[in-house]
């Protein structure tokens, strides 16, 4: 028997991973900030996840799994909570070509690529994705990412930020068939996963709009230099004078929606609420540059990076850390005006 939360679970013929747990007590805070009654747990294994958005948020869970030893696991540890719920034994991408719900949760083992399109066209007003593929969306499986999400990836020194931002880009594109637009509310990476909540909007116009923050980052494995490059727009030569890599398509936009954010830090605790922090502090920019790599390639001392981001400030830049690396500065200031900065310091 593991207690995680409020939940209580037997993990018998189904799949429980204890390092996902930071990520359920933080997904439980985000549910209960989402104005929505209706939770599917898609590919729900033990039910976890499920059980908790029914103790902790307040939802009613919809549990489905193609496996009929996880559905066993789900309906005694439903019985053990007191949780009361539907449950389903099916394919996930045919239950959600048959019904529509006003929240899906994708949470596989790997890759949720092969959901997406599904998803998509079933949830009316929230989606929630995780995926532990990280190789494949941040470059360091370059042709799985393509074969996966069609976007191509080569792994830079600031390779989360790719990811997060090809996985978006994908979702974003999936969801635009159904003239449907996704808002990211909050997303992270950590770990082995990334993970990203989206509100869901139905809109011809906004699904349009959607490709004006979609499009690629010319990176330079020379210099690091990187730039965004809207959908149209040409290719220039690095000013080095290397040949810059393409990148994506990816998600060019907002990774969160600081407001929202904000509501969930106000619930969040002690280490996760210091994580939310930092996601809500990140500057909404594409481009990150890895102060580590930087000063090995100028063979500079590392400077502390806080210092970095003040400094970046004070010359009109836009700048912060990451959430996912201590040594990382998004800014839109050029490569060569961070180097400046790291000499004086």
């Amino acid at each position: 028997m593991i207690t995680e939360g409020k939940a209580k679970i037997k993990t018998d013929g189904a799949f429980y991973n204890p390092r996902m747990k930071f990520c359920r007590d933080l997904d439980v805070l985000i549910y209960s900030e989402f104005e929505s009654e209706e939770y599917l747990d898609a590919l729900a294994a033990t039910g976890v996840r499920g059980i908790r958005a029914n103790l902790e948020a307040l939802k009613h869970p919809i549990f489905n799994d193609i496996s009929p030893e996880a559905v066993k696991t789900i309906v005694e540890n439903m019985r053990i909570n007191g949780v009361e719920g539907e449950v389903l034994n099916m394919d996930a991408n045919i239950l959600m070509r048959q019904r529509h719900f006003e929240h899906i949760d994708i949470d596989p083992f790997g890759s949720p690529a092969i959901f997406m399109d599904s998803a998509c066209q079933s949830t009316r007003r929230f989606l929630s994705l995780t995926a532990t593929d990280t190789a494949a969306l941040c470059g360091s499986a370059t042709n799985s990412g393509l074969k996966k999400y069609a976007s191509y990836a080569v792994k830079t020194d600031t390779y989360h930020e790719t990811g997060l931002r090809v996985l978006i880009g994908f979702a974003m594109r999936e969801a635009t068939k159904y003239e449907k637009v996704l808002i990211p509310l909050i997303s992270w990476a950590r770990e082995h996963y990334y993970r990203v909540h989206f509100r869901v909007k139905k809109s011809t116009s906004l699904a349009g709009k959607v490709y004006e923050k979609i499009g690629y980052i010319a990176y330079c494995p020379r210099c690091l230099r990187k730039s965004p490059i809207r959908m149209g727009e040409g290719v220039k030569e690095c000013k080095c004078g290397a040949k810059p890599a393409i990148l994506g398509p990816l998600w060019l936009g907002e990774l969160k929606q600081k407001n929202f954010v904000e509501r969930v830090a106000e619930r969040a605790k002690g280490k996760m609420k210091e994580f939310v922090e930092k996601v809500r502090e990140e500057v909404d920019l594409p481009l990150t540059y890895n102060l580590q790599r930087l000063a090995s390639m100028t063979r500079l001392t590392v400077p502390p990076t806080l210092k970095v981001v003040e400094s970046l400030r004070e010359n009109g830049y836009r700048a912060s850390r990451t959430h996912y690396c201590g040594f990382c500065v998004k800014t839109n200031a050029d490569v060569n005006e961070i180097i400046k900065i790291m000499e004086k310091n």
